[in-house]
């Protein structure tokens, strides 16, 4: 005990290597091995923390560089304030306010758990309704979009509004990364205990190599820079999805195309839980 006493005001003074490292039967073990994860927890999130802070940093930098630079020419007179120049210079800080409103997009999406209003909704209908708030930005893009519902009343128990800012994110993803004339399909559907949406594209796909880290935050891959991702759009699709106790997955094949699934657990229409008997496969 005096061992992971000590141990603790060490982390707690600031030292994250400090460890019990007790290797004792009973409570005492026990209790000197949860310290022990607890303080790696806490070392693993100062990691992801300092990370994060470099990660904006970063991300903040290029378009602020650029357009303090381009303010300068402008003050100093080695540029004329011609319509062309002002209108890049105008993207640039478009750019750093889309950063800044999907960091806050982000961050409340990790606090999502504690702000969820949670009431029975109907996936398909949800799924129809997020299509159509963005036909207009996919039809901009050149897309064809198609809707393949499922069954009429597939129950699921969510907030509503997250949801939708889930499904929002995705189409969007898809407008900023295909080609026009590619397709977009949603897709609803179900199993005995999971309710699916599939979002899935006929663009040029993903490396498989970038696919594991698709829904890290502030990760992009080759085809974000060229589409001037953040690298935040699915990170918040991923956190709101774990919130509602889901999975999100992506697909995609050698010959191109990408497909996002999104699967939560379904209500039955009494507004229980559907859960799978022993033995049995979700």
């Amino acid at each position: 005990m005096v061992r992971v006493a000590s141990t603790a005001r060490a982390l707690a003074a600031g030292d994250r290597s400090a460890r019990a490292r007790i290797d004792a039967p009973g409570e005492l073990g026990d209790l000197a091995r949860a310290f022990d994860a607890m303080a790696d927890d806490v070392g693993h999130g100062e990691q992801a923390r300092h990370r994060l802070a470099a990660d904006v940093a970063h991300e903040l930098r290029t378009p602020l560089t650029s357009l303090q630079a381009g303010l300068e020419e402008l003050r100093d007179g080695y540029a004329d304030p011609s319509a062309e120049r002002l209108a890049s210079l105008h993207d640039q800080a478009l750019r750093l306010g889309r950063i800044v409103d999907d960091l806050g997009e982000l961050a409340e999406a990790e606090s999502a758990r504690l702000s969820l209003h949670l009431a029975e909704v109907d996936l398909t209908a949800l799924a129809v309704a997020a299509v159509a708030e963005r036909a207009a930005e996919l039809r901009t893009a050149g897309l064809t979009v198609r809707t393949v519902p499922g069954p009429a009343a597939l129950l699921v128990r969510a907030d509503a509004d997250r949801l939708h800012q889930t499904l929002g994110n995705l189409l969007s993803n898809a407008a900023r990364h295909c080609r026009p004339g590619d397709t977009v399909t949603v897709t609803t559907s179900a199993t005995p205990f999971e309710a699916l949406v599939e979002v899935a594209d006929t663009g040029p796909g993903i490396p498989a190599e970038e696919l594991p880290h698709v829904f890290d935050r502030l990760w992009r891959g080759a085809r974000a820079r060229s589409a001037g991702g953040s690298g935040i759009g699915l990170a918040v699709v991923k956190e709101l999805v774990t919130a509602h106790g889901g999975t999100v997955t992506a697909d995609s094949g050698p010959g191109g195309g990408t497909r996002l699934t999104l699967r939560l657990p379904r209500v039955a229409p009494h507004g229980s839980r559907l859960v799978p008997g022993p033995g049995v496969e979700p």
